[in-house]
């Protein structure tokens, strides 16, 4: 979609941080529905949205040529389209998450507040963290650094059965997380970390997580 708004010289992505939020749907949408004045498409912001009618109605300035609202109008279509696929995938993962749960007994203490309410971009379409804290009996997300996507991800590469990693040291050296070790003559040669994507597939800043992983995962 970006791309036709680009042949259309329209700055939808200057004015809104993202154009497949809230706001940019709506306008989208009212473009290909036929709607070319751009103060009425300015109308379309949602009220968290922080810049203002006036900004986005500057933006919205541009040339609404036939050929581009039709690839506008094709890229939607996929948008939509692939939209559908991922919430059927959603509904998957619960469902799969819920027959792991049958014999699992559940937790006698109540989900501790999460930690943080921003929503994520890549956020599931059903509540994760109750599902994973039935599957696994302690709320993963209560760790720094793990939101309820990843403490999914994490639970599908690893499983809920640690024991493969003694102690927490180990796991995090199974992700590279611990200082090297290159010494010579009693030297440090390099204390960098080994270069893995072990870290990168869970976690998106690994440094700070480095030392809070060892005393927090159990």
């Amino acid at each position: 979609m970006q791309k036709a708004l680009t042949f259309m010289n329209l700055q939808l992505n200057l004015v809104v941080a993202d154009i497949t939020g809230v706001t940019g749907m709506r306008i989208i949408r009212a473009i290909v529905a036929g709607e070319r004045n751009a103060a009425t498409l300015a109308e379309f912001r949602d009220t968290r949205c922080k810049s203002s009618k006036e900004t986005i109605q500057a933006a919205l300035e541009g040339n609404y040529q036939s050929e581009h609202i039709f690839a506008l109008r094709q890229a939607l279509i996929m948008y939509d389209a692939y939209q559908q696929q991922v919430h059927e995938c959603d509904v998957e993962i619960e469902g799969v998450l819920r027959r792991l749960s049958i014999n699992k007994k559940k937790p006698d203490a109540p989900i501790p507040k999460p930690k943080h309410r921003t929503k994520q971009p890549n956020q599931l379409n059903f509540n994760v963290r109750e599902s994973l804290y039935h599957l696994v009996g302690t709320e993963l997300t209560q760790i720094h650094g793990l939101g309820p996507y990843l403490a999914l991800r994490l639970i599908s590469e690893c499983g809920i059965n640690m024991s493969k990693w003694p102690t927490a040291t180990h796991f995090a050296s199974w992700l590279t997380l611990c200082p090297g070790s290159k010494i010579s003559g009693g030297k440090i040669l390099s204390a960098h970390s080994r270069k893995s994507n072990r870290v990168r597939l869970f976690f998106n800043d690994p440094k700070a997580l480095k030392y809070q992983l060892v005393t927090d995962f159990h």
